[in-house]
């Protein structure tokens, strides 16, 4: 932009246009220097201003004697007060400022604090927080029923004591011969799908060669006799 000045001559006279151009001619001036000095202020602001490293936090919670993911831990920024949750492998991610104090808590356990350390380039930070379990020793407490031995005593004497399960099962038996029915009733569905699959197992193990002979076999006499005292071989 160009600007030209005029200089009044003693004698001269100037125009109205002339002087609303010159008038324009310098406000606009002003108006450029004023724009200019504002940019060149926010350029210096804005290169003074340092903005905070903001890392992304990673990392594993672990018991601290056995070194096994905990899952379903606090981890959150003590300035804010806000975080995340580890997952069922103990893993937990979160943004946060170089410089910031993290907590890592959990029911039963220690809380544990840890400082985001400065000067971090790479935009990422990695740990690995152990928490000890939080052990409370309660004191000796002594709980009774009633509040003295001499009321117990006469509330345990005026009791009417009758008969057990046991003794009126005793008073229904009809005789000996119901009792030994009962317990030569045979086996419940466990025991004969045992058996069977015992049985089974023989016979394939037996396959292709000569039967084995239980003439020698003490719990083939034995069965024996138990059938033979049943009376199996009369049906």
């Amino acid at each position: 932009m160009n600007f030209h000045l005029i200089v009044r001559k003693p004698g001269s006279t100037f125009s109205r246009c002339s002087t609303l151009q010159a008038m324009n001619a310098v406000r606009n001036m002003l108006a450029a220097l004023c724009l200019m000095l504002g940019m060149g202020g926010a350029m210096a602001q804005q290169d003074s201003l340092v903005l905070p490293d903001v890392l992304q936090v990673s990392g594993m919670v672990v018991v601290g004697d056995s070194l096994t993911p905990l899952p379903f831990a606090t981890v959150y920024r003590i300035r804010d007060e806000r975080g995340t949750m580890t997952d069922v492998r103990g893993f937990f991610s979160l943004p946060a400022l170089a410089g910031d104090t993290l907590r890592v808590s959990s029911v039963g356990y220690i809380a544990n604090d840890f400082v985001i350390p400065e000067g971090n380039e790479s935009g990422r930070y990695r740990t690995v927080q152990m928490l000890e379990q939080d052990t409370v020793v309660l004191e000796e407490a002594f709980i009774y029923p009633w509040p003295t031995r001499e009321r117990f005593r006469a509330d345990f004497l005026s009791l009417e004591v009758g008969l057990d399960a046991y003794s009126v099962g005793n008073q229904r038996l009809r005789d000996l011969s119901d009792y030994d029915r009962l317990v030569y009733i045979g086996d419940d569905a466990a025991g004969a799908y045992a058996a069977q699959m015992q049985q089974q197992a023989i016979q394939a193990g037996q396959l292709g060669t000569m039967p084995t002979v239980s003439l020698l076999n003490p719990l083939a006499w034995a069965q024996f006799f138990q059938a033979l005292r049943n009376g199996d071989f009369k049906r």
